[in-house]
């Protein structure tokens, strides 16, 4: 049966879904929430509207093309490549989670439908961000935003990424093809793609999802974060989006950390033996993302570093703390990348995660007014300051 927007039928009930390729997953009719399957789905998607309702008008931007002159070429090269790179990310991230995990035939369960869509909603809003922040501060938008696809720096950075997903796409598309093929009482073109690479290619996207929440964006976090910790407050306008977006994104890494959690463990899910065969696949996936981050690292202050407190050293030893949690997190062992649990080098970050920690006069945030909730006890392994 071909997947429609709205079958016609019994009705799709959550509890009688499953996450991700359940029984006749292409069948949906009523999206209807009054008895979820996944309970802690909805929370987050509510929690992500009530946190999420910000615009990208409410930054002031006024001050940041002034401040950007003022930075010498170690500077802007740090806060140009962090920008370009974020661009990119959420360009992807702005597209993936609807194709990738809502897919007709992927999911039929009406609180993730609901969920990833705000997800997706979400990112496109940091899309729109970005645009403003480059407005601000260049005179020729077209000319940089260019700059970004031929960047070769951006470019090999990417690529683990936009393989991972592109994957994932193609088998989605063979997938399809196998589905419109029987639909016409014609065989399948594609009959390499079973229910097995069907799953691999989830549950993969899903490792590349949670690594771009909560691992590659933070270089430019921090970095762009640096600008406004320095003596002369620097760049305070894009330090406030990344603010907003950070929050937006742990919303975001909380939800893919349980997913990845849930599709590991939970027989009734069924992935748990995917997920013990792409075992060591996943600790190479980390491997190739540590080292990319790494040579990211040394790009950004190959110029040298004008910012008190940030280097490539301390940066470093940041993101060695940042791939401990998340690989915790979701059950994995960090010392087989040889990483041991530290302290965070970077306690000041914490209050640009958390929102309810920031006690900014008016003058700094400007007209930003937003309901922290960032609910740390969903980690189950750490503590808010170990995000």
């Amino acid at each position: 049966m071909s997947c429609k927007i709205f079958s016609l039928g019994e009705t799709v009930h959550s509890k009688g879904t499953r996450l991700f390729l359940g029984e006749n997953s292409c069948h949906r009719n009523i999206q209807t929430y009054h008895d979820p399957k996944y309970p802690w789905i909805l929370d987050f998607a509510e929690e992500m509207r009530s946190i999420g309702n910000w615009s990208k008008n409410e930054i002031d931007l006024s001050k940041e093309k002034k401040d950007f002159e003022s930075l010498d070429e170690a500077g802007k090269h740090i806060y140009e490549a962090g920008l370009k790179f974020a661009i990119t990310l959420d360009s992807c991230a702005g597209r993936a989670p609807l194709q990738l995990f809502n897919n007709g035939g992927i999911s039929n369960n009406p609180e993730w439908e609901l969920y990833i869509t705000n997800h997706q909603n979400n990112e496109l809003l940091h899309s729109e961000s970005y645009t403003e922040m480059v407005r601000a501060i260049y005179n020729d938008v077209d000319l940089f935003v260019d700059s970004i696809t031929s960047d070769p720096e951006v470019q090999k950075r990417a690529t683990s990424i936009l393989g991972a997903f592109d994957w994932a796409t193609g088998v989605f598309d063979r997938m399809d093809a196998n589905s419109t093929a029987v639909n016409h009482g014609m065989a399948k073109p594609f009959p390499e793609v079973d229910e097995k690479m069907i799953k691999t290619a989830i549950y993969k996207a899903a490792l590349v999802l949670n690594m771009f929440e909560g691992i590659r964006f933070f270089c430019t976090f921090v970095t762009n974060w640096s600008f406004s910790e320095q003596p002369t407050k620097l760049m305070a306008g894009s330090s406030n989006i990344f603010k907003l977006i950070a929050r937006d994104e742990m919303i975001h890494l909380d939800i893919v950390q349980r997913v990845l959690k849930m599709l590991r463990t939970d027989e009734s899910e069924g992935f748990v033996e995917i997920a013990q065969e792409l075992e060591d696949e996943t600790y190479e996936m980390f491997e190739v993302a540590y080292k990319e981050e790494m040579d990211w690292v040394e790009y950004l202050f190959s110029k040298g570093t004008p910012l008190i407190g940030m280097n490539e050293h301390i940066l470093k030893e940041y993101m060695d703390y940042i791939f401990v949690v998340r690989m915790t997190n979701i059950g994995l062992n960090p010392s087989k990348l040889g990483l041991a649990i530290g302290h965070n080098p970077l306690p000041w970050v914490d209050n640009y995660l958390d929102s309810t920690n920031v006690k900014s006069a008016p003058q700094e945030i400007e007209s930003v007014n937003y309901i922290a909730a960032i609910d740390s006890s969903k980690d189950e392994d750490f503590d808010m300051e170990d995000l």
